[in-house]
């Protein structure tokens, strides 16, 4: 044990929150579609662990929950052993045995598929099934038996480590319905129905449920208010007539704002409405600002107005830097002895991500962090700058960074953005 080397060991959290584990760092980690791929440096061996909302796996007639089919698991199998529970909080069970396994379109078939050069052959294997209320993490270890000694005290240590949320979240599906019931309980003279694409009808509208799921789970507690302050929004715009979709630009200039999105959104959820790819996978669109919300300016807005993208994009850059001096919002300088080195938004605003295209916020954070920074914007309402004298903390900035494009509604980019005078351009780590 004392070569495992515990204190070096990286922390995972699994989809959803549902699960947490530790794993040792010099381990290669691969993730697909939820599932967790966990392999020792040589590649000798693969560890494959999932999560799911109670039980999908082949049963069998037991009363137990943690009981498997392996006839429908596994092409053949031979000598399977029950290998008793682990020592954790949670229920488990764990078996050992030999199987040929091969690809298949159910879930607890294609995790085993991942697995490279394990088809079509005999192959020794370690499963468990851990279990917590609603929620059932399958373990499967292949590995060559020559290896086996060595490796499995470093996977018993990770399944030691498992930590199943005793208060998970609810999947997507189960989201989508409380989201409709909402709806029919809040407004129920409104049609509304679960549209394929994780989507909401409501009334004559459709509501993208992705980014309200990712507020969910970062903040259960707001899930009322936020669907219903959206349904409120979109019955207030449903309402409007040609004067407010389509207004004079006068009348509306001074709340035009530019807006960051990924380039994947923009394609796929406003192609008609203004905007142009950017750097990182980012894409600049444009908004008209209103109390609670914001509207995207179509295309046929700038034939109406009769002024160009140049000229738009101007205009709301020139109001993105008076929106955040009336606005104040505040920047929390992180402090070092020669004075700060790193700065964040304090307060989420939808339009903080926009910062990096402001000329007046460069000038502002130039004074702490100098002519050239780095900038990260991994969801629209968050926007970090550090100094680049920091280099001993940037990989770990850009891993934050990472994670938190995964986790947060909104999502922008993954990567690190550098600032200067001359504009911005993408990270590419150090030469």
């Amino acid at each position: 044990m004392s070569d495992l080397h515990i204190d070096q060991w990286a922390n995972y959290t699994g989809p959803a929150n549902w699960y947490s584990l530790s794993y040792p760092s010099n381990w290669i980690k691969e993730e697909k579609e939820g599932i967790l791929q966990l392999s020792p440096p040589d590649g000798n061996a693969t560890l494959t662990i999932s999560c799911h909302w109670k039980s999908v796996l082949p049963q069998t007639n037991s009363e137990s929950n943690l009981h498997i089919d392996f006839d429908q698991l596994f092409v053949k199998h031979r000598n399977i052993l029950s290998r008793g529970p682990l020592a954790i909080e949670h229920e488990s069970i764990g078996y050992s045995g030999e199987a040929i396994i091969q690809k298949n379109t159910s879930w607890w078939k294609e995790l085993l598929s991942y697995l490279p050069g394990f088809q079509k052959h005999w192959h020794s294997w370690n499963l468990w099934l851990i279990k917590e209320r609603s929620i059932q993490m399958v373990v499967t270890f292949f590995y060559e038996p020559e290896h086996h000694q060595d490796l499995f005290e470093a996977v018993q240590v990770i399944l030691h480590s498992v930590q199943l949320s005793l208060n998970p979240s609810n999947p997507p599906e189960l989201f989508a319905n409380e989201v409709l019931e909402l709806a029919h309980k809040k407004f129920p003279l409104i049609n509304s129905q679960i549209l394929p694409g994780f989507r909401l009808k409501f009334g004559e509208s459709e509501m993208n449920l992705a980014n309200f799921y990712r507020a969910y789970l970062t903040t259960p507690d707001n899930f009322e208010k936020q669907i219903t302050t959206a349904l409120v929004t979109i019955l207030q715009i449903n309402e409007w007539g040609d004067a407010q979709t389509e207004p004079e630009l006068s009348e509306i200039q001074d709340r035009i704002m530019p807006i960051l999105l990924s380039r994947e959104s923009w394609e796929n959820n406003f192609p008609n409405f203004v905007g142009e790819s950017w750097i990182a996978n980012l894409a600049i669109l444009y908004v008209v600002d209103e109390s609670n919300a914001y509207w995207y300016i179509h295309e046929k807005l700038l034939r109406k107005w009769n002024i160009d993208q140049e000229q738009l994009h101007q205009i709301a850059l020139d109001n993105l830097d008076r929106y955040f001096d009336h606005n104040q919002i505040e920047l929390i300088c992180m402090s070092k002895e020669e004075g700060p080195n790193m700065v964040i938004q304090s307060r989420p605003d939808a339009y903080n991500a926009s910062q990096v295209l402001s000329r007046s916020f460069y000038q502002q954070a130039r004074r702490f962090l100098g002519s050239e920074f780095l900038a990260g914007v991994p969801n629209r309402d968050f926007l970090l700058a550090i100094s680049f004298s920091e280099t001993h903390v940037i990989e770990k900035i850009q891993h934050n960074i990472a994670s938190d494009y995964l986790t947060m509604d909104h999502p922008l980019t993954d990567h690190l953005l550098v600032v200067t005078a001359d504009g911005v351009s993408e990270y590419c780590g150090v030469s």
